[in-house]
């Protein structure tokens, strides 16, 4: 498991998220279900992101996120999934 700590919490229908956790690298099986959903690179990036979160994120609630914490989340994403440095 992956935690990134978000330099400001979002608000969600389920409560205030301070961190998201990505509960295990992301697998080709993955992928295709995010290709299915849309054919944008950065958006099925994001719903890997939301499907792996302990938290159940929505691409909703991803929103919400700072422009340095949504760095940061794909920033670390990267580096789990092998595609970073």
């Amino acid at each position: 498991m992956t935690k990134i700590t978000l330099k400001k919490p979002i608000k969600t229908p389920s409560g205030e998220v301070k961190a998201i956790t990505l509960t295990r690298e992301p697998t080709r099986r993955d992928l295709k279900a995010a290709q299915q959903i849309t054919s944008n690179e950065e958006d099925q990036v994001w719903h890997m992101i939301c499907s792996l979160s302990a938290e159940k994120l929505t691409i909703e609630d991803t929103e919400e996120l700072t422009l340095a914490d949504m760095r940061q989340v794909m920033d670390t994403f990267r580096k789990v999934s092998g595609l970073g440095d």
